[in-house]
């Protein structure tokens, strides 16, 4: 059975959009099934059935992760893997602050920023080989 990634961007901002769609190609290479869903789209059995996860912003405290952020708070995600991706620095560090609770396996590497870095991307895609 292949492993399911799921890719959240944050509604409205079509280079997010774009960077995920990136990301949803680049991993679909790796034999996984990828879902890629704006984050006010994210239904709880996506959440559930994923193996990892790669959570995208463009501002820290965004609407649009309002019941992503309530559900990490409660939920044990041990084990799983997540990257992060944003247009700076603090929506990443937001996200990663979002995320904790739920105690993700996270990789040291982030895409900030509106064009990948081929480095960061290619260390995003070893943590989820």
């Amino acid at each position: 059975m292949k492993e399911k990634t799921l890719i959240v961007w944050q509604d409205g901002h079509p280079e997010l959009e774009r960077m995920a769609a990136y990301l949803g190609e680049k991993l679909a290479g790796t034999q996984r099934d990828v879902i890629v869903r704006m984050a006010s789209a994210v239904t709880i059995p996506e959440v559930l059935a994923a193996s990892s996860y790669l959570f995208g912003a463009d501002a820290a405290g965004s609407d649009s992760y309002d019941e992503i952020a309530r559900l990490m708070r409660g939920i044990n995600l041990a084990g799983r893997a997540a990257a992060f991706f944003g247009t700076n620095g603090a929506a990443v560090a937001w996200l990663r602050e979002m995320t904790k609770d739920a105690e993700l396996i996270t990789t040291t590497a982030d895409l900030v920023g509106t064009r990948p870095d081929q480095n960061s991307v290619a260390a995003i895609l070893r943590a989820f080989a």
